[in-house]
Order: structure tokens, then C-alpha cells, then sequence
């Protein structure tokens, strides 16, 4: 609180200047003096601190450890181990442990710096890395939630399967073509599939194929997706070649990011998160393999064994192994907790393309641009299996919940393999060159993409293809156009498929009321000649001693009939009527099957009309959600101006 002398200063400096307002900014500014504390920043404060001290080994001519603290820029890009300092939370940035000399490097190696200057640089960090007194805050890499779990969390988590919650549907990129996707990922236990858009992740319903909505990665191309192992979380890897590269990792139930990692100089190309949400491993152009701890964030383990980019990690669902791949061919399995190599597994004469492991942990498949699948077996390292499956290469492989493998390739299919080795099923692929392929969350589906960006669904045993999936999502502009235009569509075929229907029914009735008369007619003629076989029968024939006289009129009587004549006739006549039967009984059955036919297309074209216009009402009801946020944002903006 300002003491009275400074209130009464400002009094007399308001009657001197001629009004309130001088008095007012005078007050105000010395409230926000006092309010404000100073901010720590590089260029004032820790600069200084690093020229006395550390300077001497960490400048671009001299960097030890590849850490450069000469500039804001290189002492955040941090050295050779990654990121030193993570903005906001200085015990856990590996700077401040070594200006601390809680932890190795120790720095100053042979002195510690003055607990003033300690005092400084944790200001600095806590207050987000601050360049100067006009700069902003860097954000923090420090983990939202604990991810960290007691044991591995590879079975099916209690309750119902974990679904993403609410997430935006409004695409944040809507590119102007399509492009190869670079991953596909399917959740382990609910029916949620998962698609490396531009610059965003696309996420589908495997089971009615319908659209989640998005998660936004605008750090760059998108270059590998998975799903943790209790398919609560989602992670996705990529950046800017040549420039920077991270790994980001979503909650899913609440569609929000919980940590990022990396912060590479080159695109992160090949990532995972092991099962016990402890670790994540990346890898990418620089041929390094790291592993992050997922609690802070930081680098436990910088492995430099690959010689060639590193295009593929994928831990073991028990999280006992890590497995990784690179462009040469290379393939090692690692230990997870402690980093260890434990097999290189040699054979492969082009890049990993891609690595899957089976549920128990006990076997892992390489796919490589050698055109081969090999299976592995993990406790000894020993080559199970190869198998010739694409000609040309392999591009990508993963496994089913049951062990079976579907893979796709260069030879322009996607075929679904047993262990044995035997191919099980090629589902009907008509696109341009498979890229990618996953099973969904129960094996009975296989999600597959080509060269053009187009997202296949078929069935996984009988290979029917069920639909095609957009990785690149029309806008809700674009969807409420195309359901009004399809409702206008399904509208004419609906009253189609009712016209035909009511057409049918009517010739069908008709058809019965024909067949139901030439029945009558048959029953009729095969009662008289059951009667007239009667009356044959039990007549004795008289022939008459002359003949009969003239009627009144004088006309001779008429010709007695000839009854075998009249027999002959009847039977005749029974036979033209039983075919006449069975021709209008098989017109019957045709209209009655042609009808049934017609209300099943009329109920298809009903019912789908239906969803269409559910579908219209959601999308127009997002598309005013939107509408009402962008309002509501622009207001904010505008009283924030105001004020």
C-alpha cells in the first residue's frame, strides 16, 4: 500500500497541472511500480551471469557438451543431450540442476555459482524464459496431467471404451488435394481410428465410419501416429524437415495436449509411448535415438547406434522392449528402462518401413522395403519367419488382436497374412498404390490408404470393401452443402423407390386376383369331370327303338352328347388350366419378390434420407455453434478494446 506521502504529492501535482487526470496517471503508474516486481529476463540478468561464468566452455567456438549459452536463442535450443531448460519449472530443467550441482555435468565444474545468481536464473526459468523486458513467455513442456501408471497398463481398461470427448469438427486445415498419409492408428480396445491429415489429426468411428473431429498439430507434417496401450492417449510425431521436430501426446476423453517432447532440429519421424506411460522414444533424419521421461519431459537416454535415419520405434505392449529401424536396414532391440542394446537383428537389405508387435510381447514384424515381413522373437532375438510379401517393398504392416498381419506394398496390394505365413484374404484394393494399413480395435476391419490420400474400409473376412474414410475434412460450410444436395438426391430416389414399390403392389395384387380366378376356374371344370366319371359309371346305356318325335315347334330334337367326347374335352381343358396356373404363379412369385424387393429399397431410400437430414440438423447445428464462438471471440476483443 503507497504511504500518504506519495496520495498527497499526487494532490498537489493534480492542482498544479491544472486537473484530475495528471494526478490520476501519476497514481497509477506508482501502483504499478510497487505491484510489479522486476522481471528477470536473458539479456538483462542471466547473460551477465553466463559471460562471468560459463562463457569460457559453452560459445560457438568452444562447445562443450554442444551447448552454446552465448545467445537466447542457442542457450534455449539447448546441446548435444536436447532442451537444458524447461520454461516455468526450473527443477526439472537440467541447467538448474547443474548450476546447482544436484546433478552431473556440474557447472562451473570446479566452483558454484553465488546463491544470488542461483536465485536469478530460477526466477528467469520460472518466469518462462524471458529474452528481453518486451518479451513473452515460452510455454511450459512440463506435462498437464501425470501420465505416470503403476504397472503396465496393456489390458483393457475398466468401464466403457475410452472414446475422445468433445473435439472440434471444424477442420484447422482444409487442404486443396489430397496427399499420402503418413500413419494411420487404431485404438486397442474402442472403435476409434486415427489419420495423419495436414497438419492435424483426423479421427473416425471404425464402427458406423462417422466422422470425431480433429486435433490440431501445427507444428508441421505429421509423420507417425499411436495410440498408448490403454488407448487413453493418443501420440503423433512430425514437425518441419531440416527445421524442428517434437511429439505431442493428447487425452483423449478430453481432447486436450498433456505433453510435448522433442524439441528436435529436424522432423521426428518414428515415435511411441510405452505402455507404463513412462517413456517416450523418438527418432528421426539425425539417426539418434532418444527417450524422454514423460513425468518432466526430460532426456534419460541419447543413443547414437543407427547409421541411417531412424524410421521406425515401436515398444513392446508390456514395455520390457523397445524396437527401432532405419533406412539402411538396421534393426535393434533395446531394453526399455535402461537403454541397453540387447539384439541387433540382421537380414534386412532395404529401409524398416515399419514395426508391429504381437499382444504378449513375445514376438515382433518387421516390414522392410526388401519386400519381406520377418518375424521375430524377442527374449532371444531368433528370425521366426520370412515371408516374401511384396514384391517391390513393403510399406507398411501391423497386427491383429488374433496374430494375424495385414501388410500392403509396391506390388499394388493389401494382403492379410496368418503366422504361418500363409496369405489368409487380399481385400479388393482398386486405388492408387497402398501406403498404409492397420486393423480396427477388434480385427474385423481393415483401414488402409493409397497414394492419393483416399482412406479405404473393408471387411477383414470376406474383404467387401465398407466405405471410404476423408483424411482431409471438408469444412462445416462444405458439409451442410453437401447434405442439403444430398437430401435433395435422396429425396428424388426415395419418391422413386415409392412409385416403383406402389406400382409393384398394385401388379402383384392384380397377379394374385388372376391367379385366385384361373383356380376357381380349375377347381370348376375338375368337379365336372369328377362328376361326369361318376355318372358314367352308374349308367347302363339304353339304345332307343326309334327316334323322338318332333318338339312343338317342330324341330327335331338335338344330337344326344357323345360322352367320351365331353370327357376328352374336360380333361383337355383341366390341363390348359393347370398351366395357366402355374404361368401366373410364377408371375406371382416374381411380382411378390420384385415388390419385396422394391419396399426394401424403398425403406433403404427412407432410412437413409433420414440420416441425412439427422445429419444436416448436427452439422448446421456445429456450423451455429462455430458462428456463435467467432461472435463471441470477436465481442470479448472489442470490450477488451473498449476498455
Amino acid at each position: 500500500m503507497l504511504p500518504l506521502s506519495h496520495l498527497a504529492l499526487g494532490k498537489r501535482r493534480c492542482v498544479r497541472n491544472g486537473g484530475f487526470p495528471a494526478a490520476a496517471s501519476l497514481l497509477a503508474s506508482s501502483l504499478v511500480f510497487a505491484a510489479e516486481p522486476k522481471k528477470v529476463t536473458y539479456e538483462d540478468d542471466v547473460l551477465p551471469i553466463f559471460r562471468d561464468n560459463c562463457l569460457k566452455c559453452h560459445n560457438p567456438d568452444k562447445l562443450k557438451g554442444d551447448l552454446d549459452l552465448s545467445s537466447f536463442s542457442s542457450a534455449i535450443k539447448g546441446g548435444g543431450s536436447g532442451t537444458t531448460l524447461n520454461a516455468g519449472d526450473p527443477d526439472s530443467s537440467q541447467l538448474f540442476k547443474s548450476v546447482t550441482h544436484t546433478e552431473d555435468p556440474a557447472m562451473p565444474p570446479k566452483s558454484k555459482l553465488s546463491d544470488k545468481e542461483i536465485g536469478t536464473i530460477r526466477q528467469w526459468i520460472t518466469g518462462g524464459l524471458l529474452q528481453g523486458a518486451g518479451s513473452k513467455a515460452l510455454a511450459t513442456n512440463k506435462p498437464a496431467v501425470d501420465l505416470t501408471l503403476k504397472g503396465a497398463a496393456i489390458g483393457k481398461p475398466e468401464g466403457p471404451p475410452p472414446m475422445p470427448g468433445p473435439l472440434s469438427v471444424e477442420p484447422f486445415v482444409r487442404a486443396t488435394h489430397g496427399t499420402p498419409l503418413s500413419a494411420i492408428a487404431s485404438s486397442p480396445w474402442a472403435p476409434v481410428v486415427a489419420l495423419a491429415g495436414a497438419r492435424q489429426v483426423v479421427l473416425y468411428h471404425s464402427g458406423d465410419l462417422e466422422f470425431l473431429g480433429v486435433l490440431p498439430f501445427s507444428e508441421g507434417t505429421l509423420c507417425d501416429l499411436k495410440f498408448s496401450r490403454n488407448g487413453k492417449l493418443l501420440l503423433a510425431s512430425g514437425g518441419r524437415g531440416g527445421h524442428s521436430g517434437l511429439v505431442a501426446v493428447w487425452d483423449l476423453a478430453k481432447g486436450e495436449r498433456v505433453i510435448t517432447v522433442g524439441d528436435q532440429y529436424d522432423s521426428v519421424l518414428a515415435a511411441d509411448i510405452s505402455s507404463d506411460q513412462q517413456w517416450i522414444a523418438l527418432g528421426g533424419p539425425d539417426r539418434v535415438l532418444k527417450i524422454y521421461n514423460t513425468k518432466d519431459g526430460s532426456l534419460e537416454h541419447r543413443i547414437k547406434r543407427h547409421t541411417e535415419w531412424v524410421t521406425a520405434v515401436e515398444f513392446s505392449p508390456d514395455s520390457k522392449y523397445l524396437a527401432t529401424g532405419d533406412r539402411n536396414g538396421g534393426l535393434v532391440l533395446w531394453e526399455s528402462a535402461t537403454g541397453l542394446e540387447l539384439f541387433n537383428l540382421p537380414g534386412h537389405k532395404g529401409a524398416i518401413t515399419a514395426l508391429t508387435w504381437r499382444r504378449d510381447s513375445e514376438m515382433v514384424v518387421s516390414a522392410s522395403e526388401d519386400g519381406t515381413l520377418k518375424h521375430w522373437k524377442a527374449t532371444d532375438g531368433a528370425a521366426l519367419k520370412n515371408i516374401p510379401a511384396h514384391p517391390g517393398g513393403v510399406l507398411s504392416a501391423s497386427f491383429a488382436p488374433d496374430g494375424r498381419v495385414v501388410s500392403c506394398g509396391r506390388d499394388n496390394k493389401v494382403q492379410i497374412w496368418d503366422l504361418a505365413g500363409k496369405n489368409l484374404l487380399s481385400p479388393a484394393f482398386k486405388g492408387d498404390l497402398p501406403n498404409r494399413v492397420t486393423f480396427n480395435d477388434d480385427g474385423t476391419k481393415v483401414v488402409g490408404s493409397d497414394w492419393t490420400g483416399t482412406v479405404f474400409v473393408w471387411n477383414a473376412k470376406s474383404g467387401q470393401s465398407l466405405g471410404e474414410l476423408e483424411a482431409n475434412p471438408p469444412t462445416l460450410n462444405e458439409r451442410v452443402r453437401r447434405e442439403v444436395q444430398r437430401i435433395a438426391a435422396l429425396a428424388t430416389q426415395s419418391a422413386a423407390a415409392q412409385t416403383k414399390q406402389l406400382k409393384l403392389e398394385t401388379d402383384t395384387a392384380l397377379a394374385n386376383e388372376s391367379l385366385a380366378c384361373v383356380t376357381q376356374d380349375l377347381a370348376a371344370t375338375q368337379a365336372l369331370v369328377a362328376t361326369q366319371a361318376l355318372v358314367a359309371a352308374s349308367t347302363v346305356e339304353v339304345r332307343p327303338a326309334t327316334e323322338a318325335p318332333p318338339d312343338a315347334a317342330g324341330s327335331p330334337p338335338p344330337p344326344s352328347p357323345n360322352p367320351g367326347e365331353e370327357a376328352q374335352r374336360l380333361k383337355a381343358a383341366v390341363e390348359e388350366l393347370k398351366k395357366q396356373l402355374a404361368i401366373r404363379a410364377k408371375q406371382a412369385a416374381a411380382l411378390a419378390k420384385d415388390s419385396a424387393t422394391a419396399k426394401s429399397a424403398c425403406d433403404e431410400a427412407t432410412t437413409k434420407l433420414q440420416a441425412a437430414e439427422a445429419s444436416l440438423v448436427k452439422w448446421q447445428a456445429a456450423q451455429q455453434n462455430a458462428k456463435s464462438s467467432t461472435a463471441a471471440g470477436k465481442g470479448s476483443k472489442l470490450s477488451r478494446g473498449t476498455e
